[in-house]
């Protein structure tokens, strides 16, 4: 019994472990997932490995880490004396533990995939067929798995491995507890028809804001510029001057004779992401991008600074070349837009500048950032 007992305490260290969803960042969701499973049953059923399949449904709790699952396991083994199969059935529910997202440091960033751990607990209803008898017994798991996100629509490659206990004195002669191991792969899919609000909005989706000066609207977010002054919405104070007046950095008419100087403030590209550890635009920035190369287009006295920035994880040299990479990036796209190649300067500072702390999920992501510092002539 001691020998059997042995992979359920190195389980149960990972559930222990400290906390974050279940699920892709952003896709705070309930969720299905379909599995591969391959168990390696108790040998006192005198049966080979089994192979089987796992249906599972999550849902996340309030606390974010946490999230209740119910699944629904199926396993067959060839029983070694005569050939034919056993079976098992499972109806169950767990309590699942999100780790946190895991990045790799240095050079095997580019090489290796993010993921997040997580741990699990849970109980069982196990119908068990062995040699022809057929009981339904108690049981419980322990395990732990990793979710590795995919770039498409939420999705992960989920693999986990748990240890099942199951109260058991039918099935197997002066036994009274079985304890199988399994481990499944396959795919996590967030249920997003169903949950649309609760998915985290595009950054480039904006309000109307209607601004007392006079009364014209702006939008507040993203690279709109309105009225065509070189103030992008998100900071003009007079919305709907005259296109060719001269405006001071907070978008108003500048008195005769004023210096003009650039915005203070640069424009955070909020939207504008990467594939995981790389310089690579995802679909989604493009059109965050072209709305700045319209404003950039249409103001051709305007040069314009991109600044790429990254969070605390990882190497600080690595991270400064990425972020140069990224603001590239941003460049390259911006040119092939229209915009003129000269009035355009590429900069990374890596982990430099942070505007949030590096010690929550929210605050890295914040830090993760291409900045558009515009620059009158």
């Amino acid at each position: 019994m001691y020998k059997k007992l042995w992979g359920i305490a190195v389980l149960g260290a990972a559930f222990s472990a400290p906390a974050f969803a279940v699920t892709t960042d952003g896709y705070e969701i309930p969720y299905v997932a379909a599995q591969y499973a391959r168990e390696f049953g108790d040998s006192a059923r005198d049966s080979e490995d089994g192979n089987g399949y796992q249906l599972t449904f999550g849902w996340p709790l309030a606390d974010s880490s946490l999230a209740i699952e119910g699944f629904f396991y199926d396993v067959g083994r060839n029983r070694n004396i005569d050939g034919n199969k056993d079976y098992q059935t499972i109806v169950g529910a767990d309590l699942v533990k999100d780790l946190g997202l895991f990045t790799w440091n240095g050079n095997y960033t580019k090489y290796l995939p993010s993921f997040k751990p997580f741990g699990l607990v849970g109980l069982e209803a196990a119908y068990e067929d062995v040699r022809g008898q057929q009981d339904w017994h108690p049981a419980a798991n322990i395990g732990a798995g990793l979710l590795f996100p995919l770039p498409w629509y939420g999705a992960a490659i989920r693999t986990e491995g748990r240890a099942q206990v199951q109260v058991n004195d039918k099935s197997v002669a002066n036994e009274d507890v079985l304890i199988d191991y399994r481990f499944t792969i396959g795919i996590q899919i967030p249920l997003t028809p169903f949950f649309k609000d609760r998915v985290t909005p595009a950054a480039s989706a904006c309000g109307v804001q209607v601004v007392d000066l006079n009364g014209a609207a702006r939008t507040d977010c993203g690279t709109a510029d309105s009225d065509k002054d070189g103030v992008l919405d998100a900071a003009d104070k007079c919305p709907g001057t005259a296109q060719g007046l001269p405006v001071g950095p907070d978008g108003c008419p500048a008195a005769i004779g004023q210096a003009v100087p650039a915005p203070a403030n640069p424009l955070n590209l909020k939207g504008v992401n990467f594939e995981n550890d790389s310089a690579t635009l995802t679909s989604a920035s493009h059109a965050i991008l072209d709305g700045a190369a319209a404003t950039l287009n249409a103001q051709p006295n305007d040069n314009a600074e991109i600044a790429g920035y990254t969070d605390a994880n990882g190497q600080p040299e690595y991270n400064l070349t990425l972020s140069k990479q990224r603001a590239e990036s941003v460049r390259q796209y911006l040119i092939s837009k229209g915009v003129d190649a000269a009035r355009l300067t590429a900069n990374g500072y890596g982990e430099a500048n942070p505007v949030a702390g590096n010690d929550t999920d929210a605050g890295r992501e914040a830090n993760r950032r291409v900045e558009l510092k515009l620059q009158v002539k």
